[in-house]
């Protein structure tokens, strides 16, 4: 069950399309151009925590269901020396391991989405990255700021499998991170590069927050 929506979020989303079974909101790029960010970095007070949504949804109780996966921490809190500790030799900056930790929220993203549409039928969610490019946002090349854009195909299944949805190729998310959210915008079509459109920073949902 996905949490209630706050007010800011159910008016920012009248002017989207939602397609929870095929991943969420969709965007086609030739929209509004969106709010003017004179730095490239989002106003922290443009989102309150409370104003995140994404599938969040319960355990089925059919035990051959597939299961809600957790999604990630945030990359600055995932590295690790040998022994599982806070590395002081790796980066924290939150440019190091973006790409990998859009892929890993952006597979808890599909497979949640597709066991809240069909619940207990879900079997299989299998997304494959094909590509990824990112960005910093900043002139240090750390970034305070980072746009992801990933390119992948999913295969999904279902039992019994005739209410299966198809399977996807050549989808395109593009992600927005800072120290305080995470925005994620798709691509209304069969991507064919890594243009980060749309731009999640205008154009996204909120899907993470950091307090």
């Amino acid at each position: 069950m996905n949490r209630p929506r706050s007010r800011r979020t159910l008016l920012a989303s009248i002017a989207t399309t939602a397609a929870v079974g095929t991943g969420g909101f969709e965007y086609d790029s030739s929209g509004a151009t969106g709010t003017n960010l004179e730095d490239g970095i989002v106003p922290a007070d443009r989102y309150e925590c409370s104003d995140v949504d994404r599938p969040d949804p319960e355990p089925p109780a059919d035990e051959d269901a597939l299961e809600p996966q957790e999604y990630p921490s945030p990359p600055w809190e995932t590295s690790t020396d040998a022994d599982g500790d806070p590395s002081d030799d790796t980066p924290s900056s939150i440019m190091y391991g973006a790409s990998r930790y859009v892929t890993a929220f952006e597979r808890a993203y599909r497979r949640n989405a597709f066991l809240d549409r069909y619940q207990s039928a879900a079997r299989t969610v299998d997304l494959h990255r094909t590509a990824y490019r990112t960005a910093p946002i900043d002139s240090d090349a750390t970034g305070d700021a980072v746009l992801v854009a990933i390119q992948y195909n999913v295969a999904m299944a279902t039992r019994p499998a005739d209410v299966a949805p198809r399977d996807e190729w050549g989808v395109r998310v593009t992600y927005y991170i800072d120290e305080r959210v995470v925005l994620r915008a798709r691509y209304n079509g069969v991507a064919e590069g890594l243009a980060f459109d749309p731009d999640p920073r205008t154009r996204g949902e909120l899907v993470a927050c950091f307090d």
